[in-house]
């Protein structure tokens, strides 16, 4: 949990400089990102106000959400970034900008059907609070043309929040299904509408619900009455897996429910992961499977600390082996050294240390940790994960209002997704936008995280309990280059301080 390295100020104009800059001013320019077996290639922040979201890959095309900021006007819009030289991304422009609204993930893939062929996009809009009159939902595009985007279709979800998380899949029989996870539908709709929805948009220009589903309707009936009363139980992402037969739903405290849909339009439960009765906090997040199904991990989110003393920690990922969906089993759990107590009993506070998304890819994981950064972890041996790489944005100017650290800090490093792409690794930073990185080191090899062969039971619970909450404006400008030119400005005056002393010496000698 050790401090950043600052560069060192060595010659007398940059120390002059330093005096002269106003106090307190950043200085994150300064800083490199910390890295662990993984090299730098290259980064872009796209001009915005705001924070940015998830990011997704096709092709040689990177797509970079957005997250909310105040009111969302003007609309931000997912931005499309040009791979082609992955050491220089380039942007090629943004779409989907809904005034009012963000739209924090995007999904993106090629699709094949009598009525629709090439590069279709996917984004989930969600307003921006609850007295926004953005549109709430989901947007269809045609990204064929990446620099010339063209919307195919809409979708409302008919609730304040709209779509949250979202996948997508082609299934072999060719239709064309989009999970969506719609928090707090069933609440907002006394029970009647499920937060997941199974979305038909084979034709993109005319998608239709099939089913809504929600675990408090429609799961187990012992369990109904009691997760009905809980507020942290929701809908927070879903996902298609086995070729788009099932699905993946991930419902908080409820757990993750893995539903068939082979009748998209009747989804039957078949089994959840479980959480014991001892875990006091609960808030199954995400997930992701390996290539062959059999292995499962879950990310639990929390945004600040959960318990106290010696018993706070921040959340972790659990490791399942899924051989049977019916009864998913704990292998293992995973957090990273920041998240658990260290040395002297403590957890870091200085950032968000914990768990947001995670790719599986081969033999290893790729989880985006918030201020921890990328993590790599070998899942070769899943009852004992191992880290074999790590990749941490610097801390960078504040454009984002959703995640505050202890004494108000903004400016910290807050990695939101992540995305293994070609030989490379995609990630998102809220504040600092896109990083293009290098894993080079021996996946063998072990590092830094803190792994358990046995489930640990969590500490108490937070009192978070709703996803992302729409945040409240903030008088933050978002602009990095503000600071720069700070900087600037006290590095000329330094130079021409050193330059008049300079010619006064020369006079005194002559």
């Amino acid at each position: 949990m050790g401090g950043w390295r600052r560069t060192g100020v060595a010659a007398v104009a940059l120390l002059a400089a330093v005096a002269i800059a106003p106090a307190g001013a950043p200085v994150a320019q300064e800083q490199q990102p910390r890295t662990f077996n993984t090299e730098v290639v290259g980064h872009l922040a796209p001009p915005q106000d705001g924070g940015y979201g998830d990011v997704w890959a096709h092709k040689d095309v990177a797509y970079l959400g957005n997250l909310r900021q105040g009111d969302c006007r003007p609309a931000n819009g997912i931005w499309a970034i040009d791979l082609g030289n992955p050491a220089k991304p380039r942007a090629l422009g943004a779409f989907a900008k809904f005034p009012g609204s963000d739209g924090e993930d995007v999904w993106v893939g090629s699709i094949r059907t009598k009525a629709f062929k090439g590069d279709l996009a996917a984004v989930g809009l969600q307003r921006c609070s609850r007295q926004a009159s953005g549109f709430a939902g989901m947007a269809l595009y045609d990204v064929t043309n990446p620099a010339k985007p063209k919307e195919l279709g809409r979708l409302a979800t008919g609730v304040v929040s709209g779509v949250h998380e979202l996948g997508v899949v082609q299934r072999p029989d060719g239709r064309v299904l989009a999970l969506a996870a719609v928090p707090y539908s069933f609440n907002l709709s006394g029970g009647r509408q499920g937060d997941l929805r199974i979305i038909d948009i084979t034709d993109p220009r005319r998608p239709r619900e099939l089913a809504n589903w929600d675990v408090r309707r429609d799961g187990p009936v012992e369990s109904r009455g009691q997760l009905a009363a809980r507020r942290d139980v929701f809908d927070h992402s879903a996902w298609p897996f086995d070729k788009g037969n099932k699905v993946y739903a991930s419902f908080w405290a409820a757990g993750v429910q893995f539903l068939d849909i082979s009748d998209p339009a009747s989804p039957r439960l078949i089994g959840q992961t479980p959480y014991r009765p001892e875990d006091g906090y609960r808030g199954a997040h995400s997930g992701w499977f390996n290539d062959d199904e059999t292995l499962f991990i879950q990310n639990d989110e929390a945004m600040q600390p959960v318990g106290s003393g010696s018993r706070a920690s921040w959340t972790f990922q659990r490791v399942f082996d899924t051989s049977s969906l019916e009864r998913p089993k704990l292998l293992s759990t995973f957090a990273t050294e920041s998240a658990v107590p260290g040395s002297d009993g403590k957890v870091a506070t200085d950032g968000i240390y914990s768990v947001h998304n995670a790719v599986i890819k081969g033999g290893r994981s790729y989880a985006s940790w918030y201020s921890d950064g990328v993590r790599v972890v070998n899942l070769s041996d899943p009852g004992r994960p191992q880290e074999v790489a790590w990749f941490v944005p610097p801390p960078s100017s504040p454009r984002q209002t959703a995640a505050t650290a202890q004494g108000g800090r903004r400016d910290m490093p807050l990695v939101w997704g992540v995305f293994p792409w070609k030989r490379l690794v995609l990630a998102s930073d809220m504040n600092s936008g896109l990083w293009v990185f290098r894993v080079t080191g021996d996946a063998n090899g072990g590092n830094g995280g803190t792994s358990s062969p046995a489930p640990q039971a969590a500490p108490a619970p937070a009192p978070r309990a709703a996803p992302d909450p729409p945040a409240t404006p903030t008088s933050d400008s978002g602009d990095p280059g503000s600071f720069l030119w700070v900087g600037l400005a006290g590095l000329v005056l330094g130079l021409l301080a050193v330059g008049v002393v300079v010619r006064a010496a020369r006079r005194r000698s002559g």
